[in-house]
């Protein structure tokens, strides 16, 4: 179940929020931003998010895939589910069915709160928000793609197959890391 902020996972989220009020964050969306910095900048995001996420959730990542996604279905009944099947994983955030969002809103707590605009580039930091969580499980690297998100394709749910093999880009190129 969810846990209390610690002191230093307060003041995280406060440089964190702070971070995404500033002129950087800001300019980062403009059309002619560098695509290649953008990316970084949301893996970046993504990945501070994760570390700020598993301690509140109460999630271990030393624990094996098959305990972590039992611990990660228990802790989120309802809201979000994942399935494995050999070495992918579908994963159905659901907003609405236990959170504060509504049912095909953006389940982004920076975006819920006011934070930050909506905007489908956002998806590419929950993206890297879900690689992180996996990677920090399995102890290395993993594909994530999303298939939808209610900013990307007007879904009720955020999905994803997480493969925790090298690579099986079913829907498209694979991204530049």
């Amino acid at each position: 179940m969810a846990q209390e902020m610690s002191e230093e996972e307060k003041a995280q989220r406060e440089f964190f929020i702070g971070l995404l009020h500033g002129e950087a964050f800001k300019r980062m969306f403009e059309p002619d931003f560098d695509e290649k910095a953008r990316n970084k900048c949301l893996e970046a995001t993504g990945r501070l998010c994760n570390s700020l996420f598993l301690p509140y959730a109460g999630l271990s990542t030393d624990v094996d895939i098959d305990t972590f996604i039992k611990n990660f279905n228990n802790a989120f009944p309802g809201e979000r589910k994942l399935v494995k099947i050999g070495s992918v994983i579908y994963y159905e955030y659901f907003q609405g069915a236990g959170s504060h969002t509504a049912r095909g809103e953006c389940g982004c707590p920076m975006i819920r709160q006011g934070h930050l605009k909506p905007t489908p580039l956002w998806c590419k930091c929950g993206t890297n928000f879900e690689k992180a969580m996996f990677e920090a499980v399995v102890k290395h690297p993993v594909q994530v793609e999303l298939l939808d998100s209610p900013l990307t394709t007007g879904a009720d749910a955020c999905r994803w197959l997480i493969h925790l093999k090298p690579p099986v880009i079913t829907t498209g190129g694979a991204e530049e890391q």
